[in-house]
């Protein structure tokens, strides 16, 4: 017995403690220049100090028209301009105060890196020292034990009977041994202790560091955006004054302009007349030969999460501002939400520029539908392409200054409208209702659809209890903590484990939660899914913790999965005949469904898309992907 407990700690030491897969790398925010980028910044600041001179330089020329002052038509204009100028100074404020942010949090990641090297090289020495003092006494105790039957050897008692019986006999020596062993144990988990603690304080670092370091992207990009607006509309106002007067005219009627290019397209395609570049009737016949089963709502939604609808259909304010009426509804989403198809088609045409104008995407579908995206920040996708519902076509715009979001308009959002004939029809006459996250934003009649939705849904999860955090990532940690194991309750592990994908994070974890209830059910002791298959179609074992978390991402981007954007298309529940990830005709579906609605905070309908950006190994076969989306991942923050 002795003998087999002298191995069994060798044995748990030679395995020791690993905690390297918790440590992510920060290689993105170690290759950030902070003086580079606060130098940029100052640059863009003295651009538009610049540009205020010119404007104030443009009142001078507008008051010399003979009566000393400005036109209200200009005022309206001006103010609207220095409202882009006050809006840029106050976001180059708080991307200094970000800058600030995440260079401190450089050196503290510098700082918790050494603390773990040091725990690390701590942990090691110890060990050593373990290692050769239970080597000694594993050598001692052989010199009285036979080594094939674990019994005491005469011959090897009356050698050693000299010198082994008064060190094994002697109590005093024995348990000296025994408190150094105990010591060292306890040096070798303080060490790990150690470890532990500088890992997590590393990883937290390492997230704030990185939501900074995203936040402070987004906000660069927009005063980019912005910069170039104000660079535009001061070279249009540079021009002669009946130049500058229809200049005027023609970006406040911007509106009402494309709601009448709309409708001129709109009765062009009722009568059959394509005024495109490619060929519309072969484009047909590909999308006719999709094999697209029934579907429980005709159209899916284009953007989520569904927090409120700014506008309605018919709105009385939105015809009394504009001039024209509300023909769909204006959903309020922050600035670069992924916004999808809401059913397979073709791109009929789509705008997608840098110029002060709306940027927007028409999608024709079968049987005379035709549906409209406005004020998109960016499209992914090119005139002749066909799309499949769910597939991501673009990003939501609308904030003022930005690409996309026309002259004026009020913020974020994005306008969907649906068509049946060159007919306007209310969108949410065919949508889900029950996808709304708060039903008390909705109008009467509206809130009574949204339960008959709600009960209306081929699978239950209507009694499910929602996480109860604020936000996504509060709710995303709530549920990590009550269902993960070890390292899968760690949300940076989630982050790793998506990275370099296009794939929702919370749809992995809820895959991950489906096959093995997060490290609670495996077969093998570093696997999720027991398996994983590659671009051949091949079942193959996957070794590491993060491999396997990794499995689930990569799958969805392979030959056989890459062209599908729903969950819905990932089951034989909803895939009778062609490829799948899960063979579960229902199962798996519900339980993916019900962790997401869990971690979202809404009811996640059967066809929710799953990819936030193009799939990368989808380029150049019917996804435009262009180079500044490809860079990184679009992930965004709750409103």
């Amino acid at each position: 017995m002795k003998k087999r407990l002298i191995s069994g700690i060798i044995i748990s030491l030679s395995i020791g403690f690993s905690h390297g897969q918790l440590i992510s790398d920060s290689e993105e925010i170690d290759n950030f220049d902070v003086n580079s980028a606060v130098s940029n910044i100052n640059d863009l600041k003295w651009s538009v100090e610049s540009i205020t001179k010119e404007l104030f330089a443009l009142d001078d020329k507008e008051r010399d028209n003979g009566s000393g002052s400005i036109s209200d038509k200009y005022r309206e204009t001006r103010n609207e301009i220095v409202s882009i100028i006050n809006n840029i100074n106050t976001t180059t404020e708080k991307v200094n105060t970000l800058l600030r942010q995440v260079s401190a949090y450089k050196k503290e990641i510098i700082n918790a890196r050494d603390e773990i090297k040091d725990s690390q090289t701590g942990a090691v020495i110890t060990k050593q020292y373990m290692s050769d003092f239970i080597n000694f006494i594993y050598k001692l105790d052989n010199k009285l034990y036979n080594q094939t039957d674990n019994k005491i050897d005469d011959i090897k008692l009356i050698i050693n009977s000299d010198n082994i019986p008064r060190t094994i006999a002697n109590d005093y020596m024995i348990q000296s041994m025994i408190v150094q062993l105990n010591n060292l144990i306890s040096n070798l988990y303080a060490n790990e202790e150690d470890q532990l603690d500088s890992i997590k304080k590393y990883n937290k670092l390492k997230v704030q560091a990185q939501n900074d370091l995203l936040e402070y992207e987004t906000d660069l990009e927009k005063l980019q955006q912005k910069k170039n607006y104000l660079v535009q509309f001061l070279w249009l106002y540079k021009k002669d004054k009946l130049a500058r007067q229809q200049t005027i005219t023609e970006l406040f009627e911007s509106t009402k302009w494309v709601h009448d290019k709309i409708q001129d397209l709109l009765k062009d395609v009722k009568k059959w007349i394509y005024k495109v570049d490619f060929s519309i009737n072969k484009k047909l016949k590909e999308l006719e030969n999709i094999d697209n089963d029934s579907e429980a709502y005709p159209l899916a939604w284009p953007i989520y999460p569904i927090y409120d609808i700014e506008t309605y259909f018919w709105d009385i304010n939105f015809q009394k501002q504009y001039g024209i009426p509300s023909l769909g509804i204006q959903i309020k989403a922050t600035q670069g939400v992924p916004v999808y198809a809401a059913r397979d088609g073709i791109v009929y045409y789509s705008i997608d520029n840098d110029n002060i104008g709306i940027n927007r995407t028409m999608l024709m579908h079968t049987d005379g539908y035709v549906s409209v995206y406005e004020y998109l920040n960016r499209t992914v996708v090119k005139a002749g392409d066909i799309v499949r519902r769910g597939q991501l076509i673009g990003y939501s715009g609308g904030e003022p200054g930005t690409r996309g979001a026309g002259f004026i308009y009020k913020g974020p959002n994005l306008s969907f409208m649906i068509f049946k004939d060159a007919v306007a029809l209310d969108p949410f006459d065919i949508l889900d209702a029950s996808i709304v996250k708060d039903k008390s934003v909705l109008p009467d009649g509206y809130q009574i659809k949204y339960l008959r939705d709600k009960y209306a849904r081929p699978i239950d999860i209507t009694a499910l209890t929602l996480m109860t955090g604020e936000t996504l990532a509060e709710r995303e940690y709530q549920f990590l903590k009550l269902y993960g194991v070890g390292v899968y309750k760690n949300s940076q592990f989630r982050e790793d484990a998506t990275k370099g994908t296009n794939i929702d994070k919370d749809v992995v974890i809820c895959i991950a939660f489906a096959e093995s209830t997060l490290g609670r059910y495996l077969t093998t002791s570093n696997n999720i899914g027991n398996v994983g298959n590659n671009d051949r179609g091949d079942r193959v074992a996957i070794n590491g913790v993060l491999a396997g978390a990794r499995a689930i991402p990569l799958t969805l981007n392979n030959a056989y999965l890459g062209n599908y954007h729903t969950i819905k298309q990932l089951s034989r529940y909803g895939n009778k005949d062609g490829k799948i990830y899960a063979s579960s005709p229902i199962n798996w579906q519900t339980n993916v469904l019900k962790c997401l609605s869990q971690i979202k905070g809404y009811y996640i309908p059967e066809d929710f898309p799953f990819r936030v950006w193009p799939n990368p190994n989808k380029s150049g076969s019917g996804e435009y992907i262009s180079a500044d989306i490809l860079k990184k991942i679009a992930t965004k923050k709750d409103l």
